[in-house]
Parts: structure tokens; sequence; C-alpha cells
């Protein structure tokens, strides 16, 4: 057995490798921002023993708080190795699916101990098109991730069951508790064994044999993990985006759906076109239903398809009874997909027998190319919305994500035509109104920016992002009182928001009451101390008042904070170039480079600091660096040639 597994092992590593090589050139995409990107939660592994009690430091966003600590540390750990590096993470989650790849090779070896069938299904699930999400997608790490543990915890009772030892229970036990820590849908595990237990079972139990004293710890960790995450999943569930008949309906329409997906992955898309159903005698649900009670009917008298197929159902069954806003998703059928592949390849049984093995071969070659085609949409964001424009024109979030795509770009006009395309198929939708408006002011169009903002404010007069815009649009047109008078009444709905009172600060800063200013971004850092964007202003506010101990200080704890923050690093290396400081601005300018690599604007402080020591040979470099990547007008680019020129010859 040994043998056979390492020759799976090492097929799997080249088959995955293969089919997912591309993967590791991929971009962030949606999620990634708020959940990686942009969180300094996961900038210190300092702050790991937080990820267990504080569902906010999730995301840097607290509205979008989740209790998945565990997956934190993942992402921690990759910060740390690789900063933002794309490479690392990328390995991270094809690392994970490979292990849940070999997972299900030796699930498929326990329950029918076919290897060829199992290596078989274990491929099957690798390359399946549905792996792509999750594999390609860094935030649907959370997806394969749990599936490891989950899977792990699984095949360490089945190795307990068959009397392999009782330390495979007591490690499947502390496993389970780690894919809860990574997503909660694994808290179907316990419903899973018991499946088992009645299906799977090969030997009969001993006499006397009480299966609740080995059953009923896997619910003591359901309740150690509620525990954990109650204030998260109170705050979670409390508000129901849709009734229960429709939910019901809907996930019945969606089994149909699914299944669709399994057998003909061929348009697969971010964002599906699927719609709720309102009721239960719509034909969708009512074909699900059928489908529903085709598949148990069909395994009533096999065993091992009723386990199998239950063990594929239960994973889906969190989404399908908590109402969510995305309807279907293709990474919820990440775990449910390894329980079929293991069905899958029991059916096939001996692969190299027949002429079976060709159509083995054919199904795996189809499955690998699609997957491979599929890695190379999500490269980016214009690739991946592009692709779901395409396969979904009638759902308006493709569209507006496009816009938001093509904007990052600097397709303006090309942007607001997705934004207004977006609106014809959602007139109301707050979202839109707003990013139009932001491409609106790039195109110099004031009023109508005026009025998509007021729209956003009509809809939900407390829309945070449009209140904020709107003002800065006010104080960009001079209309400081306007300005205020927004501001001061959206703090009074809600005074704890830090971000308003940064945005007060920069308002009085404008106008020149910097005292003022300087006590909102004190308040703002007092509500919210990651908010290193106040910081920033404030150390800017010092600069100003030639405070420059308090503000070097404080630039020099925003690149800490920000690693990836160029006015940081820019604003400390010219305090200490403006004080004399050459050496440390060398330091701060190097720093900033191995950070930030594609930031040419470092190179000219660098060969500045570097003139000054009368360096005038490493000064040279550093500027032709800069002529050759910054983004200079004419103008500027003869003004830098001359000097280049100047120095060149100084040293001859």
């Amino acid at each position: 057995m040994y043998r056979e597994s390492s020759i799976a092992l090492v097929v799997l590593s080249v088959a995955l490798g293969g089919v997912y090589y591309a993967s590791l050139a991929n971009s962030f995409h949606y999620d990634d921002f708020h959940s990686i990107v942009e969180n300094p939660h996961i900038r210190s592994l300092a702050r790991v023993p937080e990820f267990f009690v504080d569902p906010s430091l999730f995301s840097s966003m607290p509205e979008r708080a989740m209790y998945r600590p565990l997956l934190l540390v993942g992402y921690a750990l990759n910060y740390a190795i690789g900063g933002y590096g794309l490479v690392g993470y990328h390995i991270g989650n094809w690392l994970l699916h490979l292990a849940c790849v070999l997972w299900v090779y030796l699930l498929g070896r326990r329950l029918h101990g076919h290897w060829q069938a199992a290596l078989f299904a274990a491929l099957l699930f690798g390359l399946h098109p549905l792996t792509a999400e999750p594999v390609n997608y860094i935030s649907s790490r959370s997806e394969t991730q749990a599936a490891f543990f989950y899977l792990a915890a699984l095949l360490g009772y089945l190795r307990w069951r068959q009397g392999e030892g009782r330390r495979f229970w007591l490690l499947s036990l502390a496993v389970f508790f780690c894919a809860l820590l990574s997503k909660s849908v694994t808290v179907v595990l316990p419903v899973a064994l018991l499946a088992y237990e009645q299906w799977g079972q090969k030997h009969r139990r001993e006499r006397g044999e009480c299966y609740v004293l080995y059953y009923a710890p896997y619910w003591g960790v359901v309740v150690g993990y509620l525990a954990l995450a109650q204030s998260w999943l109170g705050s979670s569930l409390g508000h129901p985006v849709r009734g229960v008949v429709e939910q019901l309906a809907t996930q019945a329409k969606a089994a149909v759906y699914y299944v669709h997906m399994l057998i003909a992955p061929v348009r697969l898309t971010v964002e599906h076109p699927f719609s709720t159903a309102r009721a239960l005698s719509d034909v969708p649900v009512v074909l699900g239903m059928v489908a529903i009670a085709s598949a148990v009917w069909f395994g009533r008298r096999r065993p091992l398809v009723l386990l199998l197929g239950s063990w594929a159902i239960l994973p889906l069954l969190p989404s399908s009874l908590v109402p969510l806003n995305v309807l279907v998703n293709e990474h919820r059928l990440y775990l449910p997909l390894a329980f079929l592949a293991v069905g899958f390849g029991w059916g096939v049984g001996g692969v190299w027998r027949g002429g079976r093995v060709v159509l083995v071969v054919a199904l795996l070659t189809i499955c690998a190319s699609l997957t491979h085609a599929r890695s190379l949409v999500w490269r980016d964001e214009l690739s991946l919305w592009s692709d779901a424009v395409l396969k979904a024109p009638q759902m308006y979030r493709t569209h507006l994500h496009l816009g938001g795509a093509l904007e990052q770009r600097g397709q303006v006009q090309a942007a607001l035509a997705s934004y207004d395309r977006a609106l014809e198929l959602a007139p109301d939708a707050i979202e839109v109104h707003h990013n139009r408006g932001r491409v609106l002011i790039m195109l110099g169009q004031a009023g109508a920016a005026l009025e998509a903002y007021g729209r956003c404010l009509e809809l939900d007069p407390n829309y945070l992002p449009a209140q904020i815009n709107l003002a800065a649009l006010y104080q960009d047109l001079r209309k400081l009182t306007a300005a205020e008078d927004l501001l001061r009444s959206a703090l009074q709905g809600r005074p704890e928001e830090a971000e308003l009172w940064r945005r007060l600060g920069l308002l009085q800063k404008k106008q020149g009451r910097e005292a003022e200013a300087a006590e909102m971004y004190a308040r703002a850092l007092a509500l919210d101390p990651a908010l290193v964007e106040a910081r920033y202003n404030l150390g800017n506010l010092y600069r100003d008042q030639g405070r420059w101990a308090e503000a070097g200080a404080a630039f020099e704890q925003v690149v800490r904070e920000r690693p990836d923050h160029v006015g940081g690093y820019r604003n400390l290396g010219d305090l200490h170039l403006e004080r004399g400081a050459f050496q440390a601005a060398i330091e701060v300018w190097s720093r900033g480079l191995r950070e930030l690599p594609h930031e040419v604007i470092f190179y000219y402080g660098l060969a500045q600091a570097l003139e000054a020591q009368n360096r005038i040979e490493a000064a040279l470099v550093n500027y032709r660096f800069f002529l050759q990547g910054g983004s200079l007008n004419p103008q500027q680019a003869a003004g830098l040639k001359r000097r280049i020129e100047e120095l060149a010859d100084s040293v001859r």
C-alpha cells in the first residue's frame, strides 16, 4: 500500500502542478482586498491570539466580520514569509488542494479498496473545473482549508472505528475543531459520522458497546465552537435576507443547478445567472425535489451510495437552511465533489479493465483542459469580470464589478458604460450609483456626480461611502460649509465611525483650523487605532507645524503598520532629507523599495540623498532608474537628463 500511495502522490502532484501552474501569476480579487490586502490585522504574528476572540479582525471592514481564526493565521503566515507576494498565497492554496486530493485518494482506498479506482477518484476531484475557484481565488482558501481538516477528521474517525488505535479518534476530534475554526459549514461532521455508523460499517459492533460514548464528544466540540463564535453568529443570523419558504424553494431549485454544474462544468462564472424561487410549486423546485427523492430511492439498497450521497449533501445544508445573499456558488461544491468523486471511482471499479482506461483518460483530459482554461480567467479582475459579463449579462453585479475593474485600468469612459448598464438592470442598486458618481468626478462631470451621490442618499440616508465622497466633492467645489454640515450630520448618526472624524479633520486642516484638525485625527485614532490614514494625516500636520520628531514618529508608525503605504515612505524620507539626516533617508527609501519595488519615485529620493552624501556614482544609478520608469512630462524628463549629464561630467 505504501508503494501505491507513493505512486499516487507523485501522479497527483504532477497532474495538479501541470494544470494550476498558471495560477501563480493570478492577482488578488474582490474579497481578497478587504480580508488580506487592506487588512492590517494579518501583518503581525503577534496578533494571532486575538484572531480567536475577535471576529472583527477578519476584515478591514467591521461589517464583514467572520469567525475564521485559523484562516487568518494562514494569511498572517503568508504575509510574514512573503508580504503581499502573490506566489506565496497561491502556493498555499495549491498545497491545501493537493492535500485534499490526497485525502480523497485515501478515503477511496479505505471505503472500497481499489487503489486504481481511488487514484481515478482523486484525479477527478483534483482536476474538476469546479475546483478552479477555490484554488485560484485566494479568499476561497476557506473551502480548501476547511475541507482539509474535515476530511482528515473523517479519515481519523474511520481508522479508529476500523481498529487502528484510539489516537486516531483523539486526532480526529482535534482536527475537527480546526475545521470549525476554518469555516462553520464543517459543523455537519457529527451527522456525517452518524451516517457512517448507519450505512458504512462493515463490522458488527461489540455487544454492549455504547455508541454515544464515542460519538457525543464531537457534539461537545461543536458546542465549544459555538461558545467561541456566538457573538458573530448572533449578528450574522439575526437578519435573514429571505423567508423560510422562499429559501427552501430556492435551494431545491439550486439542487438541479448544482447537478448541472457537476456534470457539465462548461459555463462556470464568478456570478451565476440564478434567481430565487418564489414557491415550492415552481417547475425547477419540483425537479429538484424529484432529483433528491430519486437519489434516495436509487441508493436505498446500496449502503455505500447512501453514505457518500449523504456526505455530499451535508456540507450544502448550512447554506441551504441559512439565507445568504449569494444564491449559488461554485466553491460550495468543493467538499461535496470530494465524496461524489469517491463514489464515481467506486462505480468505475477496476480502471484498467477493458476499454475503461480510454474513457477515464479522455474524461480526465477534458477536465484538465477546462480547469486550466478557467484558471486563466482568474488572471486579473478585468479578465474575471469580462468573462462573467459574457456568461451572465443579465446580472447587474457582473457589470458593476466589470466597471470597477475598468476603473482600475484607467478606462473611465468604459467603466461609466458598465455602471450605466448595471443601473438598467437594477435602478435602485446603491453601490452602482455610488461608483458611477466616482467615475463622473474623474470625467469632470461634477454636477452629474452630485446627482449620483444624492440618489445614493435618497436610497439610504446613512450610506457611509456616499456621505464621505459627497463631502469630498463639496470640498473640491469649495462648498466647505456644505461639506462640514454633511459630515457633522453623518456623525450624529454614527459617532463611532472613525473615518468620518478623519474626513472632518482634513476639512478643518484645509480651512487652516489646525488645532481642531489635530483633535479630529486624535478622535479617529481613539476609535480605530488601526486607521493608518488618520495617523498619516496627523504626521503631515505635525510636519507643517515644524514638529519634526512627532511627524517622524507618526510616519514611522504608518509604514510599520502598513508596509505598502507609499506616502508614509515618501514623507518620512523627505523629512529626514530636509533635516540633513541623509543616511536615515536612504534607509527609509531602501526599505520602501524592498516592500514596493515598482514605486520608482523612491529611486528619486534615494538619488537625492546619495548625491547629498557625495556618492555620485550611486546617485546616478538611481536617477537613471527613475528616468526610465517615472511618469515624467517632457520638460521634467529633459531637466533630469541635464542633471544626470552634469553629475556624470563631474566624476569623469
